[in-house]
């Protein structure tokens, strides 16, 4: 394993086409920052007004997690970091020894230890899992069958029993009228239909005498 400082001159060198040691220190310190300020944009992105400050604080991203440098691969300098870091071959303790800036998982680990608390991702508790959405429609359909079931109309009073009749009546009287118009539609259709067959005999009789 080479030291960390060979390491983050070959990325840096890498990522900048550059090897000076006077500007090796000074580059690697812009592109550290530059890095820290694109996961703060990703954490304000992602976590919008959700999530608690500690978590917003020490995010933890894990640099090894496909799916974390999948979302921070939309951003140009991680994009161009993990490029290097790839290209170079680094191993899991060769990055680790390199990303310890804030907002990755090393610096969040670190905190935990210092503090001895467990800094958890609360992003999606409001998500109801499969479970959850399978017991609240069981939950509503029970519902609706106890509100119908309730229904007693020798409990109803006048109004609300007229009421009911004429909300029927008025159903009714809707499908009704959606079935006389289908009807007229189709005998309209067929009368057409039958004019022009009519026509053709006529055009075909003419023809043939």
């Amino acid at each position: 394993m080479v030291g960390r400082r060979q390491i983050h001159q070959a990325i840096h060198s890498r990522m900048m086409k550059r090897n000076t040691d006077n500007d090796d220190v000074v580059q690697w310190d812009q592109i550290v920052s530059t890095l820290v300020t694109e996961l703060k944009h990703e954490v304000s992105s992602y976590y919008g007004n959700e999530g608690s400050e500690v978590e917003k604080s020490y995010p933890g991203f894990d640099y090894h997690n496909e799916k974390i440098r999948a979302r921070l691969s939309r951003w140009p300098w991680h994009r161009s970091f993990f490029k290097a870091i790839d290209y170079l071959g680094l191993s899991e303790s060769e990055i680790d020894s390199v990303v310890t800036w804030w907002g990755t998982l090393k610096e969040r680990q670190a905190y935990e230890k210092k503090t001895g608390t467990v800094v958890r991702d609360t992003t999606g508790d409001d998500i109801p899992t499969w479970e959850q959405v399978q017991e609240m429609k069981q939950e509503a359909l029970k519902d609706e069958e106890e509100e119908f079931d309730g229904i007693n109309p020798y409990t109803l009073n006048r109004e609300e029993m007229e009421s009911m009749l004429k909300e029927a009546d008025r159903l009714a009287l809707q499908e009704s009228l959606q079935q006389a118009a289908l009807q007229s539609h189709t005998t309209a259709t067929a009368l057409r239909v039958q004019q022009q067959f009519r026509q053709a005999e006529q055009l075909f009789g003419y023809v043939r005498e």
